[in-house]
């Protein structure tokens, strides 16, 4: 029996490095009139990352009674996604297109927060900046606590490339 992969897709579009690919669809043969469910099936899913290493099979699975499949990988590069299904009995084998996936890389942490009360900086970014004077007061220094932030900074660095210096006291 003629067969193959509908509605494949890989996804999302792009995705973050680490973050979950899911790649899914549906095995079908041809009757003579119709494409119909083929059952529980074998399906290998294959990926090429951009040309390195071609059609590399990374996971074999059975589909559910109904021919569908769904599997997830964790992101870590750039590829095009595909599956086949084995010949076995009657079924003759077929593949998918090819889904392309870009993975990105994480969004850098923010170096700076506004402050989360009138006197308190967010834990993670405990320097508190004060714009009218551009200096910044560090945890344990003299006027820290009497400072009220304007801006909150997470590393002395970061206060200094927006143009802040140390207080003295």
């Amino acid at each position: 029996m003629t067969t193959r992969v509908a509605s494949f897709s890989a996804g999302p579009a792009t995705v973050v490095r680490g973050k979950a690919i899911t790649v899914q669809g549906q095995m079908q043969g041809f009757n003579g009139r119709t494409w119909v469910k083929t059952g529980t099936v074998t399906a290998v899913v294959y990926f090429d990352p951009d040309g390195a290493k071609p059609n590399a099979a990374v996971r074999t699975l059975k589909t559910n009674t109904t021919g569908y499949f769904r599997t997830a990988f964790a992101a870590s590069v750039t590829g095009k996604w595909s599956v086949r299904m084995t010949p076995g009995g009657a079924l003759k084998g077929s593949a998918s297109g090819q889904a392309t996936v870009r993975v990105a890389a994480p969004a850098p942490a923010p170096t700076s927060a506004r402050p989360v009360s009138t006197w308190n900086c967010p834990a993670w970014a405990p320097i508190k900046g004060n714009a009218p004077s551009k200096i910044y007061h560090l945890p344990g220094q003299r006027y820290y606590t009497r400072t009220t932030p304007e801006v909150c900074f997470a590393t002395e660095r970061a206060a200094q490339q927006a143009g802040y210096r140390k207080a003295k006291v």
